[in-house]
C-alpha cells in the first residue's frame, strides 16, 4: 500500500518548499522512507518557481539559483560585473544585490531551465520590495509530473 505525506524538503538548500503527496514506501524493516524520484525535474520546477517569484530573492534563493546554474561564486559574479566576495555576501546575507544584478540572476535561471526568457519589465516587476516569503508548494503526487501549487 503506497501512502503519501507533505514533506518539508529542505534538502535544496530552501526553507520553502513542501512537498503535497509525496509518496512514501516502507522499507523491509517496516520503517517510512522518503525518496524523490526524478529531482532533477522538480529542481528544474524549484528553479522556475524561485526565479519568478514576486520579491526580492533572499540569501539562500540566490545560493540555490547559482547552484544549480552549476556556477561558482566568481562564475556568478563575472556574469553581474561584480566581484566574488559581493557574491559570498549576498548569499551569506549580508548585503542585497542590487534590482538589475537581481534581474539578471533570474533571467539567466529561466533561460537556464526554459531555454528562453521573459520580458524585463515582467522580471522588474518580479523584484520589487516583498516582505512576504510564502511557501513553495509542489504536487508530488506524482513524480513523473511536478507541478506547483497555487498558495
Amino acid at each position: 500500500m503506497v501512502r503519501s505525506t507533505d514533506y518539508h524538503y529542505t534538502a535544496c538548500g530552501l526553507d520553502n518548499v513542501i512537498l503535497k503527496d509525496l509518496p512514501v514506501v516502507q522499507d523491509d524493516g517496516g520503517e517510512k522512507v522518503i525518496t524523490i524520484p526524478k529531482i532533477n525535474l522538480l529542481h528544474h520546477l524549484l528553479v522556475n518557481e524561485v526565479a519568478a517569484k514576486h520579491g526580492r530573492l533572499n540569501a539562500k534563493e540566490i545560493r540555490f539559483l547559482r547552484a544549480e546554474l552549476g556556477m561558482s561564486q566568481g562564475q556568478l559574479a563575472e556574469l553581474v560585473g561584480r566581484d566574488a566576495q559581493s557574491v559570498g555576501r549576498w548569499e551569506r546575507g549580508e548585503s542585497e544585490p542590487e534590482q538589475a544584478l537581481e534581474m539578471i540572476i533570474r533571467m539567466k535561471a529561466l533561460e537556464y531551465v526554459n531555454g528562453d526568457t521573459p520580458s524585463v519589465d515582467q522580471v522588474a516587476e518580479w523584484t520589487k520590495d516583498s516582505t512576504v516569503q510564502p511557501a513553495i508548494l509542489i504536487d508530488a503526487h506524482d513524480p513523473n509530473n511536478y507541478r506547483p501549487i497555487a498558495a
